[in-house]
């Protein structure tokens, strides 16, 4: 039998050779890419950079928003606690501005004037304004009073009891809307106003720093007018006005209606005689002033016209019978 013919051992000297042939473009085309690699990581490196200061730019720039982002939303939740709380001051009690104009006669004026301040102060009041005029049998006296609300009534009807009231009116406006309205809006304002001063001091250029500074004075006077009108509510609502008129005279009798029968007829006839004797005396002396003139100018002129008549007539006829 034949053996196998062994193949051939292969070549160790040619696989080094050709390892080595391979080598150098390897390494060559490594050293490409590793220069590559650095290059883009330092442009991405700038980028990132220059996106940075860019980024601080516009956070800077947008401080402003930032801060109007904030108040917008502390404005909407003051508003919503603000309602809450009104809604509670309206469930406690109705805010309601009292007036009222009074007119009372009196017999000593200046004791009356007197008795209506000292009842007003003792309530807690104040007298507002006064004015007092007019000449003998018609002085009068004019008094503006701010009286607590919850006495008012009371010291209308004491008032009203210095003499005989003669007029009286009052009215009622009730204003709790427009006061919780308004406290809802002064809450909503100081949280928003809060807001932007906190963030003043995180602006870090001038115009994020003058914008911020402008809208706070903007808000302020915002809030101070809200501010003065909740005063005034405060003061309409807390003390009633009254207008009192005060006359000197004596009371006035109401004249009872006469009885009827015999007695109311005699009584109406009586009454009826005198109205008309009223009335003549009075139209005698709306006439006696113009008769007295035409009596001393008619007479004279009447003597005259009847001599001129008889001396035209014949003494024959005048002795006719």
């Amino acid at each position: 039998m034949r053996s196998p013919t062994p193949s051939p051992a292969p070549d160790r000297a040619s696989d080094g050779s050709h390892a080595r042939r391979w080598a150098a473009p390897v390494l060559a085309v490594t050293l490409l890419l590793g220069a590559a690699a650095c290059s883009g990581g330092g442009s991405d490196s700038g980028a990132s950079s220059g996106s940075g200061a860019q980024g601080e730019q516009a956070a800077g720039g947008g401080a402003v928003a930032a801060a109007d982002s904030q108040a917008q939303t502390g404005d909407t939740s003051g508003g919503s606690s603000g309602g809450t709380s009104g809604t509670d001051s309206a469930a406690q009690g109705r805010a309601v501005v009292s007036t009222a104009t009074l007119a009372v006669r009196v017999r000593d004026l200046p004791a009356a004037v007197q008795a209506a301040t000292t009842r007003t102060t003792q309530a807690g009041g104040i007298v507002a304004a006064s004015r007092s005029g007019g000449g003998e049998g018609s002085e009068t006296a004019h008094l503006t009073l701010r009286v607590p609300a919850p006495v008012y009534p009371q010291v209308l009807d004491d008032l009203a009891g210095l003499g005989q009231e003669t007029d009286r009116t009052t009215t009622s406006n009730d204003v709790t809307a427009e006061v919780a309205d308004v406290g809802s809006r002064v809450t909503s304002a100081q949280a928003v106003l809060e807001t932007f001063r906190s963030r003043l001091p995180q602006a870090k250029t001038v115009p994020d720093i003058l914008a911020i500074e402008g809208e706070i004075a903007r808000r302020e006077a915002d809030l101070e007018a809200l501010q003065a009108r909740q005063r005034v509510l405060a003061d309409q609502t807390s003390l009633a006005t009254v207008d009192v008129d005060l006359t000197r005279g004596a009371p006035v009798t109401a004249v009872a209606a006469p009885d009827p029968g015999f007695r109311g007829g005699l009584a109406a006839g009586w009454h009826a005689l005198g109205e008309t004797a009223r009335v003549l005396a009075l139209v005698v002396g709306a006439v006696l002033p113009f008769a007295l003139p035409l009596a001393l100018v008619g007479v004279p002129v009447a003597w005259v016209l009847r001599r001129r008549r008889n001396r035209g007539v014949p003494d024959a006829v005048r002795a006719t019978p």
